[in-house]
């Protein structure tokens, strides 16, 4: 895939997460999500994080001060307030070439492999977000199938236990957006 194409994937997932956000009920603030982590509002909080750091990254500035969970939003303006995010992230992200080298969070990597991360790492909290609201949970576009070419490369084992859990071990045949998060340790609880 070329650096453009990944840059419109990981548009459409920002895309996908602030319609996702929009479309959550403040009653639904306090429910869990497969991301053991975070209720809803905290995963709320930790995209919004997420996006602060992507785009820390695109600017390269760093972003080690970037709380892991943003919680000075009110809960009112959490999806705008991710909207208004995305479109800075297009916008930084698109003066960067695929090689280009830049600093994630993980660790100094191209351009191409950093907005890969992101791109994991908000499609798969885009699912937690979608099960446990109760909304359509396949990413748009078949931008799942394509991260799970690289997933794996992604999310490398010295990051597991750290910041990503063990992958889901035979869980039952799922949509491209559900395997990617069970490749990130991500399941269904049925308790949402």
């Amino acid at each position: 895939m070329t650096f453009a194409g990944q840059l419109q994937d990981y548009s459409a997932a920002c895309r996908w997460i602030g319609e996702l956000a929009a479309a959550t009920q403040p009653a639904q603030l306090d429910a869990r999500t497969p991301c053991t982590d975070f209720d809803v509002r905290s995963l709320l909080g930790h995209l919004l994080g997420t996006a602060h750091r992507s785009l820390g990254t695109a600017r390269r500035v760093a972003t080690r001060t970037v709380p892991h969970v943003v919680t000075d939003v009110p809960d009112d303006e959490l999806a705008a307030t991710y909207t208004v995010l995305a479109g800075e992230i297009r916008a930084g992200w698109s003066r960067l070439a695929a090689a280009d080298p830049v600093v994630a969070p993980w660790g100094s990597c191209t351009a191409l492999e950093a907005a890969r991360g992101f791109t994991v790492e908000t499609v798969t909290h885009g699912w937690d977000l979608a099960v446990a609201t109760g909304q359509p949970s396949e990413a748009p576009d078949g931008i799942a199938d394509r991260c799970l070419g690289y997933a794996a490369a992604v999310v490398p084992d010295r990051l597991r236990g750290v910041m990503y859990d063990v992958p889901v071990d035979g869980a039952d045949p799922a949509s491209p957006t559900e395997q990617l998060a069970h490749l990130l340790g991500h399941r269904r609880t049925g308790r949402y």
